[in-house]
């Protein structure tokens, strides 16, 4: 079976790699995929796959701007970290998921149902399909509730200079260059947080825009940040995120 992944964060898809050989070692990954104009190349230039997994939001839009591009005509996936209540509007209209962090219990699930009821696997109506994205867009997160030694400390999110993930956890670095950690993975920042402010770099760093001082080119066609307050390493933006991170600076 050839599967083709859209996914913009090469851990995550290196993940979703493993768990598709786990439950079946002769399944072929023709590809992964990190942004909606690589995939509109992509279906334009080769046959389709037997399945798609499709993550939802990509370094540079929506996926439903692939769908306006393209006529599918195959069986999709989505993967998504929307939460539940978001997900019943897909399910309601025959959309299979996937939540992340993959979990190989979902993946087999997903599949089982796949090989059973391939009728199942539609992409709905463009409109509908962006009405159910757009619609469930989680709300944009003003504060953050922190505890201080035996204190409890309201952070406004425009005080947060970036968002660093280490070893299991995220922390938040103030201006004032104070660290407190936040029950949220940066791919879960990426979505709460004001996008005109914030964007994440690679799969370790979401930077506040006020932060940024200087912008350096850096080898393997990335970027090098020099940002506030100073990071005990070099800060780079991941190859993949690049463009849409050039982007984000010329709004």
């Amino acid at each position: 079976m050839n599967v083709l992944i859209f996914e913009d964060e090469k851990h995550t898809a290196t993940r979703l790699i493993q768990l598709l050989k786990k439950y079946d070692s002769e399944i072929d990954v023709i590809e992964v995929i990190a942004s909606v104009q690589q995939g509109i190349e992509w279906y334009r230039n080769n046959p389709f796959p037997d399945l798609v997994f499709q993550d939802i939001l990509l370094n540079d839009g929506n996926c439903f701007e692939i769908f306006e591009k393209v006529k599918m005509n195959v069986p999709i996936i989505f993967t998504t970290a929307y939460n539940e209540f978001a997900l019943k509007s897909f399910k309601l209209n025959s959309i299979d998921y996937i939540v992340k962090p993959y979990d190989f219990q979902d993946i087999k699930k997903a599949l089982d149902k796949f090989k059973d009821f391939k009728e199942m696997f539609i992409v709905p109506e463009n409109e509908l399909l962006k009405n159910i994205i757009q619609a469930k867009t989680p709300e944009v997160k003003k504060r953050f509730l922190v505890k201080l030694g035996d204190k409890y400390r309201s952070v406004k999110s425009e005080d947060i200079a970036w968002f660093m993930y280490d070893e299991g956890v995220t922390f938040a670095f103030t201006f004032e260059n104070t660290r407190f950690p936040v029950n949220y993975s940066i791919d879960q920042l990426s979505e709460v947080l004001e996008p005109d402010n914030f964007f994440q770099i690679n799969r370790k760093y979401a930077v506040n825009f006020e932060s940024i001082r200087n912008i350096h080119s850096y080898f393997n066609s990335r970027l090098k940040l020099e940002i506030v307050p100073k990071p005990s390493e070099d800060i780079v933006v991941s190859r993949e995120r690049v463009k849409g991170f050039k982007a984000w600076l010329d709004r």
